[in-house]
């Protein structure tokens, strides 16, 4: 699978982050080969026809929308590339880690790492205090490239993904706050690290150094489910990308994600989603088709 990797060469200061047009820029590939990039990617599309492939999920692309892809979710583009109009902007997560002293910063943002909603929005008013000039004074600092440069943009990254987050927040009526409990954002990026190697909650628990009752009331105030819940969520998931994005057995898949023996995988699937994992996959490729 193509994997387009953040090229932080030809940036000065330490700018890790970009900011371009995607109708100037060839570093999209929009084919239908699957791929994915190793860096966190908000697109705004002011005019697109198409969709995109997703993990699971078969996403409409419409104007005025913006779509939120994290590292390495893999994806299939089926859009006509004449025409395409809009912005791309594109960071690595050290870009801002570095700078805040607040590490999870990334994993607090609802529309990255959550695979429970589809990730994107439509504003229907206005969501930055300078509309389209402040995506362009990040163009003016980007050309410019002053030493303090980093700093303004880092200011300004991080005023654009709080306000998106809000939104992406209203629209989907999940919680906002993202101050609430830092054990549940160390259990939610523990979990994208480790669900291929860790099923339990007390393997979470004892990572991070917690009971697991306490774990367990922290995740469900943060993110309205319990920490099993989302380990099941995104066990499938992952089983799932597997199936749709790989040529892999049902085998190679259940032991690449520790589980005992291939007919554990199964049983687990189709307690899930009602079907076995070779169901699903012809359902899928059916209805795609």
């Amino acid at each position: 699978m193509k994997t387009y990797r953040f090229d932080s060469s030809k940036l000065q200061h330490g700018l890790l982050m970009e900011l371009g047009r995607l109708e100037e820029t060839p570093i999209f590939d929009f084919g239908s080969e699957v791929h994915c990039t190793d860096f966190f990617e908000i697109m705004i599309f002011f005019r697109i026809n198409g969709h995109i492939q997703l993990d699971d999920r078969n996403i409409k692309l419409e104007n005025g929308q913006f779509l939120f892809i994290s590292p390495y979710q893999r994806r299939r583009w089926f859009v006509k590339n004449e025409g395409i109009r809009g912005l791309f902007l594109i960071f690595e997560q050290d870009f801002l880690s570095d700078f805040f002293s607040d590490k999870l910063f990334v994993y607090r943002l609802q529309y990255f790492f959550n695979r429970s909603v589809e990730n994107t929005i439509r504003p229907k008013k206005r969501l930055f205090a300078f509309e389209g000039d402040i995506f362009e004074e990040i163009f003016k600092e980007l050309d410019e490239k002053q030493k303090d440069s980093p700093h303004v943009l880092r200011s300004i990254l991080y005023y654009i993904l709080i306000k998106l987050n809000r939104e992406f927040c209203r629209v989907h009526h999940l919680e906002s706050d993202t101050q609430l409990s830092t054990h549940a954002f160390l259990f939610k990026e523990a979990l994208e690290q480790n669900i291929r190697e860790k099923k339990q909650v007390n393997d979470y628990a004892s990572l991070l150094g917690i009971s697991r009752i306490s774990l367990n009331t922290e995740v469900k105030r943060q993110f309205g489910k319990t920490c099993k819940e989302m380990i099941d969520e995104r066990t499938f998931f992952e089983i799932k990308d597997e199936l749709l994005f790989s040529n892999k057995t049902i085998a190679e898949i259940a032991y690449e994600l520790n589980f005992p023996e291939p007919h554990h995988m199964i049983r687990f699937f189709k307690r899930i989603s009602g079907q076995t994992p070779l169901e699903f996959k012809r359902t899928y490729q059916n209805g795609y088709s």
